[in-house]
């Protein structure tokens, strides 16, 4: 038995890592072997400059951030973008957790894929 106020809560995996070490073709590979468990997990893209997902997240921060409109309006690089950009979504990240406690009871895992 569960000891009382226990709730179901899902593992998540935040995957972090140097551009182009990975993290998005680990989170695919990941995904594919949770689908194939009949277990598909809830996904986060938090990737403002990606360019192809080769999978489809469940919450995207380039659906609410815009990256290059974001280095043209601040005038800023690269890196300042992808920062900029985190910090613009971090305002609405109390929707993301939202998103997320409403599907805890349905899914096992929360998969988080985060800018190089």
């Amino acid at each position: 038995s569960r000891p009382a106020g226990w709730e179901k809560k899902p593992i998540v995996c935040i995957v972090i890592g140097m551009a182009g070490s990975g993290k998005t073709t680990l989170m695919q590979r990941f995904n594919a072997y949770l689908h194939a468990a009949h277990s598909p997990p809830y996904v986060i893209n938090l990737d403002p400059a990606v360019t192809y997902m080769p999978y489809g997240p469940n919450i995207d921060i380039r659906d609410t951030v815009d990256y290059k409109e974001v280095m043209k309006q601040y005038k800023l690089g690269p890196n300042g973008g992808i920062l900029t950009s985190l910090n613009l979504f971090a305002t609405r990240f109390d929707q993301v957790m939202q998103f997320v406690e409403n599907r805890a009871e349905q899914v096992k895992y929360v998969l988080v894929d985060t800018p190089g």
